[in-house]
């Protein structure tokens, strides 16, 4: 038998060790949830995934190849089953999938596929006989209504894949009995490229374009796409961000190779814009209590209010930042396609992690003025990697001074500055940085 001295020594070592004990596993179940307290990769690491489509534990993705991949397991494994000429996929309440698929042979979309069986097999819909004109897009609202955008028009040179067609005009297909049979409400309007849903409310944005020329608007339905208003005009004609937020904000933004567009909010239905960030947008997604993501083209995805604060990056775990696309399952989570496959958090982690401030520049930077030629505005766009004097001119051909735009200490960042020659006649001129031992000077032109 122990002694009476003996127990509470043992006894004491006993606590101890519990409470060493407890202590150990609150810090690994701490530091496990930091740790999966971030973006998880699901698969496809060697793929770029240029769309995502998801519910339950489906998942489809479709690559920069065209091909599409299908995971039935959440990611754990992949298969693909589509291995060519896929334009855009998407899947509906019911668990149908939608693909557009066009033929190299013409740079063209035109037909639109739905499968039932998870993409076992396709069943062309037929859609060009309904409604005579090529789709370009697929999207289904949460209530179960199919949009398909369309264009209309002749195509006179090569349409390269991944950016939008050069002439012509977007239009929309809606079907209410998952894409059977298809209705054209409103062919006249240029809408049908990108989609937002708020309840019975629906916005489309879309264009028409010859050349570089294009003109970008915004429709407004009450009714599930029945009837459509036209709220106003984009801030550039090709969109790839759009969201209707909870307070009737509108977020837009866009990003042409080589013209920066940035995102922009409107709190007046798209009669007036105000830039809200310098971030270039590849991708949006709006969410349920308000705001949106924004993924960009190299710094990761960021999150931004209704009335267009960022609130931060939400990078955590990414090992690419270049963001393509996003979409939400039906069961909490955010899926984002990467130039490194796909990638999977939940949205209650994404809406609640610690703010992350943007990045500041890390050289000197002066871009090209846009648009150029101009008339009679055009925008200027720096970055500067620590607290500077600044100083931009604009000069005629002659070298002769016309302005002095910026002649002040800047803060780290990037900044805009619009130039405007309304007075100036048609010609050459040169616009030029200065900030600490930095000088740099671009060419810009004038037509009248």
């Amino acid at each position: 038998m122990l002694s009476s001295t003996a127990y509470p020594d043992y006894s004491g070592k006993s606590r101890l060790a519990g409470k060493t004990f407890l202590q150990t596993l609150f810090f690994f179940l701490l530091v496990t949830q930091m740790c999966f307290a971030q973006w998880e990769s699901i698969g496809l690491e060697d793929k770029c995934i240029k769309e995502i489509a998801a519910r339950n534990s489906n998942i489809f993705a479709m690559t920069s190849d065209r091909e599409v991949y299908r995971s039935t397991d959440s990611g754990v494994t992949w298969s693909q089953i589509v291995d060519s000429n896929a334009v855009d996929i998407a899947i509906s309440p019911s668990g149908s999938i939608f693909m557009i698929k066009d033929y190299l042979t013409t740079f063209w979309p035109d037909s639109l596929y739905r499968s039932s069986n998870n993409g076992n097999t396709w069943v062309n819909l037929n859609i060009i006989d309904q409604l005579p004109y090529s789709p370009l897009n697929i999207t289904v609202s949460p209530a179960g209504f199919v949009y398909c955008g369309l264009v209309t028009g002749s195509l006179s040179i090569t349409w390269v894949f991944d950016s939008p067609p050069p002439w012509g005009q977007t239009a929309l297909g809606l079907s209410s009995d998952d894409g059977l049979t298809w209705t054209s409400p409103g062919l006249q309007i240029f809408g049908g490229e990108l989609f937002d849903f708020r309840g019975q409310c629906v916005i489309t944005s879309g264009c028409f374009r010859f050349g570089d020329f294009t003109t970008g608007y915004v429709y407004l339905s009450s009714d599930s796409g029945q009837n459509w208003l036209l709220l106003g005009n984009t801030i550039s004609g090709h969109n790839n961000v759009l969201s209707m937020c909870l307070n009737g904000n509108i977020l837009t933004g866009s990003y042409d190779v080589g013209w920066f567009r940035f995102l922009f909010l409107s709190s007046d239905s798209c009669k007036t814009w105000t830039q809200v960030s310098t971030l270039i947008p590849n991708a949006g997604l709006s969410i349920e209590s308000g705001g949106m993501l924004l993924g960009t083209d190299s710094v990761g995805v960021f999150l931004f209010s209704d009335n267009g604060d960022s609130i931060g990056s939400r990078n955590d775990g990414l090992s690419n930042l270049t963001i393509h696309t996003f979409t939400m399952d039906n069961n909490g989570y955010v899926y984002t396609g990467t130039d490194d496959g796909v990638w999977r958090r939940p949205l209650s982690e994404i809406t609640s992690v610690e703010e992350i401030p943007i990045p500041l520049p890390s050289s000197y930077i002066l871009s090209q003025n846009y648009p150029n030629p101009f008339n009679p505005s055009t925008t200027f766009r720096y970055s500067i990697p620590s607290e500077s004097k600044v100083i931009i001119k604009v000069y005629d051909i002659l070298g002769k001074e016309i302005e002095t735009l910026i002649n002040e200490e800047k803060p780290a960042g990037e900044y805009e500055v619009e130039f405007n020659g309304a007075n100036l006649s048609s010609g050459i001129y040169f616009y030029q940085l200065r900030a600490g031992s930095f000088i740099e000077t671009k060419k810009m032109v004038l037509i009248r």
